[in-house]
């Protein structure tokens, strides 16, 4: 039987907690956006104040009308530049998430989960596969055990990583294109906005998989940090940190920013797959999480660049765990199918641009005009 799922109604997006670590995200799952840009509460002293003023001095303002008043624009990507950061951030994952559809297969012979994202057609809806993830068997997962044995002993030079990446990990990634929060706010909005959309999808996956964590398998695991209370394939970590990734590789060689756009680009895989290897070290995932997580996660970045800038480009995979893959950055960028590993790539496919996404990445863009 299949089941088909979407994000249509988005009628509310509670529970989420931290995603990937835990610890970023809150009930709204829209992370480290939730109340940015609001005014804080008036306190009891000037509040009195503000109504003695209001009071005092309004009859010099004299009748109510306003004939000059004029209407915002209409359903206006301008008016984001209006709206504090949490309200945008609603917007953007809305907009990803409605687009978004899933089917699950649960039989005997197999168990499965589809990611599809609708493209354009003149007619009919249609929606395209992006991300297929077989379950792995409990089989695979204790073969996976030992995998992971031969990473616990990182946990020492690790563990200041561990610990600073159970969020979020942004500041790695502002540490390598030079990021500052003032002059790349919408850079930071715009990687933020990835992330807390890379969580949601993962979750998807993760939740119909239902996949046991390292410690409910093995007792010698132990893990240093807790255990996240949601299911181990795909990792949401490597989720987050690819997607990003891919986003910034694209963005360093959209704009004549950057002299050493390969060194760059090398970078920021090589610190996606730390994170997400950091998160086998700490206890709570396996090798395959972080394949199936970094393969979801590109595909996650494509679609988000494709939400910016139209276009091609995203490419499909299913992915079929094996039970001795361990996880190489090497073995994951070329991007074609791998059978050792499990992977086939299903083809490529575009969609057409967002406004709303659109504006956030020229906003983005601008902020490195002055730098070049």
């Amino acid at each position: 039987m299949g089941e088909l799922g979407g994000m249509g109604g988005m009628g509310g997006m509670g529970g989420m907690g931290g995603m990937g670590g835990m610890g970023n995200l809150t009930a709204t799952g829209l992370g480290s956006f939730l109340g940015a840009g609001a005014d804080p509460v008036y306190d009891p002293v000037l509040l009195q104040g503000l109504q003695i003023t209001e009071q005092a001095i309004t009859h010099v303002a004299g009748d109510w009308d306003s004939p000059d008043a004029k209407p915002l624009d209409f359903d206006s990507a301008n008016n984001l530049e209006l709206w504090a950061e949490w309200v945008r951030a609603s917007l953007y994952l809305t907009n990803f998430m409605r687009d978004l559809h899933w089917t699950v297969i649960n039989n005997k012979k197999e168990k499965s989960v589809t990611l599809s994202y609708r493209i354009p057609q003149k007619k009919n809806v249609a929606y395209t596969p992006f991300f297929k993830a077989k379950r792995p068997s409990m089989h695979v997962f204790n073969c996976q055990l030992k995998l992971l044995r031969a990473y616990l002993d990182q946990r020492p030079d690790r563990t200041a990583e561990i610990i600073t990446q159970l969020g979020f990990p942004t500041p790695y990634f502002m540490m390598i294109l030079g990021l500052q929060a003032s002059p790349n706010r919408h850079t930071l909005e715009l990687i933020t906005a990835t992330q807390v959309i890379a969580a949601h999808v993962a979750m998807v996956a993760k939740h119909h998989l239902a996949c046991r964590r390292p410690d409910r398998i093995g007792a010698k695991v132990m893990p240093i940090i807790p255990t996240p209370a949601h299911a181990t394939f795909p990792a949401a970590h490597a989720v987050e940190a690819f997607a990003v990734a891919e986003l910034l590789k694209r963005l360093v060689a959209y704009v004549p920013h950057y002299p050493d756009v390969d060194k760059r680009q090398a970078l920021l895989d090589k610190l996606a797959e730390r994170i997400s290897i950091s998160r086998v070290v700490a206890g709570v995932h396996f090798p395959i999480d972080i394949w199936a997580g970094a393969l979801l996660g590109r595909a996650v970045g494509q679609l988000v660049i494709a939400k910016c800038l139209g276009g091609s480009g995203i490419d499909g995979y299913a992915y079929d765990a094996k039970e001795n893959s361990d996880f190489f950055i090497d073995r994951f960028k070329p991007g074609e199918t791998d059978p050792d590993y499990g992977i086939t790539k299903t083809g490529s496919f575009g969609i057409v641009p967002s406004r709303k996404f659109r504006w956030l990445w020229g906003k983005a863009v601008g902020e490195f005009a002055l730098h070049q």
